[in-house]
């Protein structure tokens, strides 16, 4: 909504949040300053929809200054410095996290932190020389992040090769406990070193990454893909211009009927959020100059045509189970063939109609706009109606076996991100074969992505971010804490009780 002077002053009087919160909270308060009807030409069934909170523009504000996500290639540092900064190619070990501390502070986004920081095994394990020496350099490398960026939707990336580097940084994140920098392993159920992914696994139970993304289906999609923020896999060199999600649990309360939803509410709404992101996009390359005027385009760090617009979907179990209580049927998405069905039906309404729409300056995705699962806010109180993208509700999970083969379907409406989560009890460690089998057979049924994460650890996955339960604890006591995503984790959690994700046992 369009900012108020009220708003400010309650920021800048704030007894619970950092100067640093501040100052991007009333950074995010000028971009909504601007009317979008007088800046970017929203017609005035695209205002209301924010007002109604149908669409979500997830606080990008409308005077756009710079993409939602950037993944700069990290590789061209490595390769030639970088002039603008004064950074020669790196030499050692200690040259390379030298440089890419610096460069990652300059890296913007729509949290003002770096949401992708590279493929940390690729860039690193050319530079080892002493593994036990170069362990404490990586380990408080790692450590710098989580101290400097105090959002975790700052993401790495691991080949999923077994290499030195990829060994030093999981034994590292270990350790370390941090919820920063959040962490993907891209790995091929067809071809893949069991000894390191079992250490990964444990990994992952233990401090909740990293998480695990379908390396031969994104792969044969976008050779150079990266995985950034949440799971949003992006062209690298590229990224997203803006994110807005079309909210479908709110949504589906204006229906009459299940007809007049699918057949008047959704194409209209689908074809409102489209029209914005055209016009976002154009503001963003015509008016920002952020592409004229950044270092990161003129020393090749990131090239305008790979970029793309990404239609966010949320709330569609909320909108199957209210389409069932109005045709009178007994059942919830999840544990319903009808509702599965319907759901399918919406998504594949919703996907030919943005497939038909040719968007604006999309090269990469020949010049349309891709679908992402986006995984859930608390900005009001309508995300309380919607459930992360295409995910069951918590409580009404049904067996491990079902709930991945109930999932893994839906998968496929969405290339530039979706994933599932679940919470294991920490027998699994004993037993991580198991979890191993779990992970490879569901890459093989269609997931792209899958979280897993140990019970009652004091790092919890949220969504596609991590936090610290005890952080958490501070943060509804009103207490400042450092990390924003914390402050989020707290209000995610009370909306759709992420905490409580039903525990898989291995009986």
């Amino acid at each position: 909504m369009i900012a108020t002077k009220e708003e400010i002053r309650g920021v800048i009087e704030s007894s619970s949040m950092t100067y640093e919160q501040k100052h991007h909270a009333l950074a995010n308060a000028a971009e909504r300053m601007l009317d979008p009807r007088e800046l970017l030409d929203y017609s005035k069934e695209e205002y209301e929809s924010l007002i109604e909170h149908i669409i979500c523009d997830l606080n990008e504000g409308y005077g756009i200054y710079r993409p939602r996500y950037i993944l700069p290639n990290y590789s061209v540092f490595i390769k030639q410095g970088c002039a603008f900064l004064e950074l020669e190619k790196p030499d050692t070990l200690e040259d390379l996290l030298e440089g890419l501390r610096i460069l990652y502070h300059h890296v913007p986004s729509i949290t003002s932190f770096p949401v992708y920081i590279g493929e940390l095994d690729t860039m690193i394990n050319p530079f080892i020389t002493n593994e036990e020496q170069d362990y404490h350099i990586i380990k408080r490398f790692l450590n710098y992040i989580d101290k400097t960026i105090s959002d975790s939707f700052c993401h790495g990336n691991l080949s999923g090769r077994d290499t030195a580097a990829g060994r030093l940084i999981l034994k590292a994140v270990e350790e370390l406990e941090n919820p920063t920098p959040n962490l993907t392993m891209k790995l091929d159920p067809d071809n893949y070193d069991s000894e390191f992914l079992q250490r990964a696994l444990k990994t992952a139970l233990k401090v909740a990454k990293p998480s695990f993304a379908n390396h031969k289906i994104y792969g044969q999609e976008n050779s150079g893909y990266g995985i950034a923020s949440c799971y949003n896999a992006l062209p690298v060199g590229g990224g997203a211009y803006t994110l807005p999600r079309l909210k479908l649990g709110t949504l589906v309360k204006k229906a009459h009927s299940k007809e007049d939803f699918i057949n008047s509410l959704l194409p209209k709404y689908t074809g409102l959020i489209l029209s914005m992101i055209d016009k976002r996009i154009r503001y963003l390359i015509k008016q920002s100059n952020f592409f004229e005027t950044s270092f990161l385009v003129s020393e090749g760090f990131i090239d305008k045509d790979l970029f793309q617009g990404m239609v966010g979907i949320i709330g569609l179990a909320d909108c199957v189970n209210e389409l069932l209580i109005m045709q009178g049927i007994k059942e919830t998405f999840g544990q319903s063939e009808i509702g599965d069905r319907w759901a399918h039906e919406i998504l594949q309404i919703i996907e030919d109609i943005v497939k038909n729409h040719r968007g604006v300056s999309s090269q990469s995705t020949n010049n349309n706009y891709i679908l992402h699962a986006q995984v859930g806010a608390s900005l009001d109180k309508t995300d309380r109606d919607n459930t992360p993208a295409h995910r069951i509700k918590v409580g009404e999970e049904p067996a491990l076996p079902l709930h991945l083969m109930q999932s893994s379907k839906f998968h496929q409406y969405f290339p530039s991100g979706v994933g599932d989560v679940f919470s294991f009890d920490q027998t699994y460690l004993d037993h991580i074969d198991a979890l191993e089998d779990i992970l490879i057979g569901g890459f093989k049924e269609g997931h792209r992505y899958l979280s897993f994460y140990g019970e009652n650890r004091d790092l919890v996955r949220v969504t596609g971010y991590l936090v610290k339960r005890s952080e958490v604890e501070k943060a509804r006591k009103e207490e400042v804490v450092r990390r924003d995503t914390t402050m989020l984790g707290a209000g995610t959690d009370e909306m759709s009780n992420v905490f409580r994700r039903r525990r898989r046992s291995n009986e």
